[in-house]
């Protein structure tokens, strides 16, 4: 009698897809794709501000309508922060990113012929919009991917260290394009980045990223109304009103009207049922305290970026290809103080780390304001960038994984999109406090080294603006760090236990 054997294959025998349909089982390929998003919007904007006074000259914007050039994008990009990072929370994270690259790309296209300043204004505008949709949600993906924890705060490492390195990439793309091809192949450059983005996430982003936990998916009309309209009015008052006055009917207007925009929307978002923020998120004193610090850091940082190439070309005469290399220092030096202070949390409070940030950052405006016409590069500013990049890193880092600790899956986009409006609110507020300092010593006909009295107060006024943040948080940061217990089904938030 013949035995027939028959042999039943193992799981492992399984034949297995394809190499790229594997690839989206690889967490670290979803965090370079979301950093990327990062990324590509801090290029944008860096490279656009180094090149501003060649555009004036090629596409036609008189001076007083250049602003609107960075203006536009910012007031886009604050107004649709919230509505992307909710929109990515009701009809899933990955379609929201992908939809928002391939509109930031389309508009940079636009962007790059543009041969008039209300197409240029317009379509700027509208790549903030992308960019709103775009960065909330790949934040999201990241913090529902990662645990709390140790994985966690390294994958927001790389996320904020993506934004360091491109300051960086951004503004020497500003100055080298600007004197070599020309400043349109920066925007033909983030479009074809864009693209390339576009691509990877069909490919890396998982198909659950793509769905919704939520169950109650109706749209909070009213209430992104009124926090668009809101958002937009009061950035408009802080960013024209160093030019136009501060008490002017122009700028006074807007700001009363947009006020009452946002008490409107509070009292909506109160009495709806599905608002597109839910009022519960702001129990979590990490939140509240991580956005109120983060404004500081966002003005402080923005206000010292600004008036140091100011004082570069105006002052000491650096062309602008030299002063975008000039802050390589600051860039680089950013990404590396990630890394260092993500090791430090593991060993000490962000608390503490957070106050040491701020000791660096103080010292970084003094060294600034001791700046004399004749001085060298590695004199005074190169420590001053120094000691700023590592006070900023640590400080933004902390604030950064404190924001979203609390928020559960389902809340994570737009807990990420109320932070990242807060960060957003910080570079107008901080440009207008430096603006005043420097406007109180100088003359609108000083020239060269005349300018200094007033960018040396600038420079105080960082300070001063760095000290209200190290006092925020000495007052308000929480005294215990959210922690995941490894192997465990407790997650410890604070002094608290939760069991699943």
């Amino acid at each position: 009698m013949e035995t027939v054997t028959t042999t039943t294959a193992s799981p492992s025998s399984k034949p297995q897809p394809p190499w790229y349909r594997r690839l989206n089982q690889t967490r670290g390929l979803l965090l370079a794709l979301v950093s990327m998003a990062q990324m590509l919007d801090i290029i944008n904007v860096a490279s656009v501000t180094i090149a501003l006074p060649l555009i004036m000259k090629d596409v036609g914007f008189s001076f007083d309508q250049l602003q609107w050039v960075t203006s536009a994008y910012a007031l886009a990009y604050g107004a649709l922060l919230l509505v992307g990072g909710r929109f990515g929370d009701l009809f899933g994270h990955r379609r929201i990113y992908i939809l928002g690259v391939t509109w930031f790309s389309i508009w940079a296209i636009v962007n790059g012929f543009a041969e008039d300043p209300v197409v240029m204004s317009v379509g700027r505008a509208l790549q903030g919009m992308g960019a709103g949709f775009t960065v909330p949600s790949a934040l999201a993906m990241l913090t529902t991917t990662y645990p709390v924890g140790r994985e966690r705060n390294f994958a927001l490492a790389v996320f904020g260290g993506s934004g360091a390195a491109g300051s960086v990439i951004g503004v020497l793309l500003g100055g080298i394009f600007g004197s070599t091809i020309g400043w349109r192949w920066m925007f033909y450059i983030t479009a074809m980045f864009g693209a390339l983005l576009i691509v990877f996430g069909f490919i890396i982003i998982p198909a659950e990223k793509g769905q919704s936990k939520v169950s109650d998916r109706r749209i909070d009309y009213f209430g992104i109304g009124a926090f668009c309209g809101g958002i937009v009015c009061v950035i408009f008052y802080l960013t024209e009103s160093p030019a136009s006055g501060w008490e002017s009917a122009k700028t006074l207007a807007p700001l009363i009207v947009g006020l009452i925009l946002l008490v409107a929307f509070i009292v909506i978002e109160n009495k709806i049922d599905y608002p597109i923020m839910p009022l519960h998120i702001w129990r979590s004193q990490r939140l509240f305290a991580s956005c109120l610090i983060i404004i500081c850091v966002s003005a402080g940082l923005n206000a010292m970026v600004y008036f140091s190439s100011m004082l570069f070309q105006n002052v000491l005469g650096y062309t602008p290809l030299k002063t975008s290399l000039t802050y390589i220092v600051h860039g680089v030096g950013g990404v590396f103080a990630n890394i260092l202070f993500t090791k430090v949390l593991t060993k000490t409070r962000s608390k503490i780390v957070m106050v040491i940030g701020w000791i660096f950052f103080i010292a970084s405006g003094v060294v600034f304001a001791q700046v004399k016409a004749d001085s060298s590069y590695w004199s005074y500013p190169f420590g001053a960038l120094l000691l700023n990049c590592m006070g900023m890193a640590p400080v933004w880092l902390c604030c950064q994984i404190n924001s979203v600790a609390d928020a559960n899956d389902e809340n994570q986009g737009v807990v990420g999109a109320v932070y990242i409006v807060a960060q957003q609110l910080g570079t107008p507020i901080g440009i207008a406090i430096a603006n005043i300092a420097a406007n109180s010593k100088n003359s609108l006909t000083d020239i060269g080294a005349e300018l200094l009295p007033g960018y040396r107060a600038s420079f105080y006024a960082c300070t001063g603006i760095a000290s209200v943040g190290l006092v925020f948080t000495i007052l308000f940061a929480a005294n215990s760090d959210p922690v995941k217990v490894e192997d465990s089904d407790v997650v410890v938030v604070g002094d608290e236990e939760k069991h699943d």
